[in-house]
């Protein structure tokens, strides 16, 4: 232990350079609660700025030490610190990756959702200082296969786990914890070195990897992610065939390889009475992409719409970093608006939007032109970056990383995880940081530069190190401070480690806050929940989750008058769907704000102008004001869109629910409650019912599902 910490103390690069991938396997720690409706995720962002803590208060150190020494001999010329040595490409690299972070914290003064502004601009800051010191552990040949090891562990164990999962449970571990894209990003890299590296154990390892992640890919059906490993197998097998260095070192182990791969794609399209999973197969699924049944990807079309009309309203600034969840409901109106005929409008009206599924079009509705302008300029970088390894490497490392690289791009076009989940977003800089390495690696130094073969081999290092001092000494005095590269080094150790631990208190916080929120959700103790839900809005009181889950809470324990704020703030900041508008309208209504209801129900039915629920509700809402014309107006509106639906819905506002199953019995033309849909939004209306109908709750329907679980709301 006392030699391990040694080693980590003289190579400080090793915290993130090598322990980095145990980000990706802190979803899976045990002993940490996961509520329902948590916000903001905070694990494997804290771990990583632990990491990077413990890496940059080490290398202050080292410099702090190697000034001292220079300040005791100042005469003494000490090796280049390592921040004094970036070249122009790498700088282009930070420079703009910098730019992007500092435009996504700019975003905070004018987003109308600060917390999801700060969370982001906390993991671009992340990123930035991830990317910079994984650029320096790479150039360490021990480092660099250290860390390709535990990460091809960790895939492997996400992957066994999935599989586990696939044969075990309906749900899939992937999915839950957004790793789908981080191993379908590792892929082609482990493919790469699979058919390459020289060492069987190594290339067996790095061949399990690849193939257990391609048959975790399957399982999970994501097609963004698939599509984006097609992309990415495709471009190691050309770069194969365009240079001889990135050519499998066998045939027979190509074969092998294309052969486990095969092997997994047939036992995921063969039907098998083990599977437990829900989710389709990926082929499935990929065959119903242009279908107009298919309802997923015409909700990408409706994200991808509001998006551009966010970016409509803000062309230069967005809405702001993260704001995207808080901007839909304006966004979809005037979606809504400008396309009225569109089959769009209509759906998902009972889900969260969850993102834009689309990258580039959500940085675009969120930091407005100058920040897609920044990130492309980075994307420039890194694409100029990616064409010198491929052309002076040859190491597969570099095809690898490339492929990966694409596969990640092809991937974040249609897929909510990208960047905002962060083991993806770590896949992504982790392949950055190698191109980066490999094309900088390529560079040439002037033949003056060089030190003579035989002095290199045979002399010792003191007398090399006084030789390369001597060398140096001229161009040193042209300098005269030679202080200043490490004075320079050190106050970017201590930014670096400054920002990092910003980033791990945030973390910290948000952590504080979820375990609270979890807590409060699980007790069955009416005081101690109301206290939890208290103290986890008094650790965050900017999370619009806390105060969403805390304000149902709240109205289900009849305090519609408290409720009222908590659920207006998470309604404007993310919480969107139809029952939302129905939960915040019901407790204005209960709480004698009957104006306020009618104008919450009228803000609703202009999101969702073809919610049959939303129009009725808000006819109710009219005629309970006396504005019997408008009421009329609105419910014609709704008999239009689906004159059943309307009939039975307005039988049980109007009426509650005993009403409405003995008219739906006497009319067939009138639908049953449970036939009614959103499904959310009729305990919704039931729960408001019970302040307007109290003779009712101990009586009918209600008494006879009393101890029953199916009224409970979420």
């Amino acid at each position: 232990m006392f030699t391990s910490a040694r080693t980590f103390a003289r190579e400080p690069l090793r915290f993130v350079g090598v322990l980095w991938p145990l980000a990706l396997l802190v979803p899976f720690a045990p002993g940490l609660p996961r509520p329902v409706n948590g916000g903001l995720t905070w694990r494997q962002e804290g771990t990583l700025a632990l990491l990077l803590c413990a890496t940059f208060a080490l290398l202050w150190r080292r410099t702090h030490k190697s000034r001292q020494r220079e300040a005791r001999a100042p005469g003494t010329i000490l090796p280049a610190a390592d921040v004094s040595n970036i070249r122009g490409l790498e700088l282009a690299l930070v420079a703009s990756l910098a730019a992007f972070a500092a435009w996504a914290a700019a975003s905070t003064l004018w987003a109308e959702n600060v917390f999801p502004a700060v969370h982001y601009a906390l993991s671009w800051t992340t990123y930035l200082l991830f990317f910079f010191t994984l650029r320096r552990a790479a150039e360490s040949a021990r480092l660099l296969r250290a860390t390709l090891a535990l990460l091809a562990v960790a895939v492997v164990v996400i992957s066994a786990a999935n599989i586990v999962g696939y044969y075990g449970s309906p749900d899939s571990l992937m999915r839950r914890n957004g790793l789908g894209e981080p191993v379908a990003v590792s892929i082609p890299l482990f493919a790469a070195l699979a058919l390459r590296l020289r060492r069987a154990r190594a290339a067996l390892l790095c061949g399990a990897a690849a193939t257990l992640g391609w048959l975790s890919m399957l399982e999970i059906a994501e097609r963004a992610p698939f599509f984006g490993v097609l992309t990415g197998l495709a471009l190691v097998a050309a770069f194969a065939l365009a240079r001889a260095p990135f050519r499998p070192r066998s045939l027979s182990r190509a074969l092998a390889l294309v052969a486990a791969f095969a092997a997994c794609l047939a036992v995921q399209t063969l039907p098998s009475p083990f599977a437990q999973s829900f989710h389709q197969t990926v082929l499935a699924r990929v065959q119903e992409t242009t279908s107009p049944a298919d309802v997923n990807t015409r909700a990408r079309m409706l994200y991808w719409g509001a998006a551009i009309e966010m970016w409509r309203a803000r062309p230069l600034t967005g809405v702001g970093a993260g704001g995207y969840d808080g901007a839909f409901p304006e966004a979809r109106a005037a979606f809504a608006a400008r396309h009225p005929d569109s089959p769009l409008v209509e759906i998902n009206e009972r889900f969260l939007s969850s993102g834009a599924h689309d990258e580039y079009l959500q940085i675009l509705g969120e930091l407005g032109a100058v920040g897609l302008a920044l990130f492309a300029l980075f994307c420039a970088a890194l694409m100029w970056a990616a064409w010198r390894a491929l052309r002076n490497s040859t190491s597969p490392l570099a095809s690898g990383a490339v492929a990966s690289l694409a596969a990640f791009a092809v991937s974040s076009g249609a897929s909510a995880v990208s960047f905002r989940w962060f083991g993806s977003g770590l896949m992504f800089f982790f392949a950055a940081a190698l191109v980066t390495r490999f094309a900088l690696a390529a560079r040439r130094e002037p033949d003056s530069a060089k030190p003579e073969p035989h002095a290199a081999k045979h002399t010792p290092y003191a007398s090399r190190l006084t030789r390369r001092a001597a060398a140096l000494a001229p161009r040193a005095a042209m300098f005269k401070p030679l202080r200043l590269p490490h004075a320079l080094a050190r106050r970017g150790h201590a930014l670096g480690l400054a920002a990092a631990l910003v980033v791990l208190v945030a973390m910290c916080v948000q952590a504080a806050s979820v375990v609270l929120l979890a807590e409060a959700q699980g007790s069955a103790d009416g005081a101690r929940a109301d206290s939890l839900y208290r103290s986890s809005l008094a650790v965050n009181p900017l999370d619009p989750a806390t105060h969403y889950n805390y304000g149902v809470w709240l109205l289900l324990q009849k305090r519609e008058r408290e409720a009222v704020p908590h659920l207006g703030y998470a309604l404007a900041r993310g919480f969107h769907t139809s029952t939302c508008y129905e939960y915040l309208a019901g407790a204005e209504s209960n709480a004698g704000q009957t104006e306020a209801a009618e104008r919450t129900l009228a803000e609703g039915a202009r999101v969702y102008p073809r919610s049959v629920f939303m129009r009725v509700r808000h006819a109710s809402a009219l005629a309970r004001l006396g504005r019997t014309q408008d009421s009329e107006l609105e419910m014609r509106a709704a008999l239009l869109l689906d004159s059943r639906a309307a009939r039975g819905w307005r039988w049980l506002i109007d009426e509650d629910i005993d009403a409405a199953i003995a008219a739906a019995r006497r009319d067939p033309s009138v639908p049953m409650p449970g036939e009614l849909q959103p499904e959310d939004a009729v305990f919704a209306v039931l729960e408001e019912n019970e302040r307007r109908f109290p003779e009712a709750v101990t009586s009918g329907w209600r008494a006879r599902m009393r101890n029953s679980t199916f009224l409970r709301m979420p």
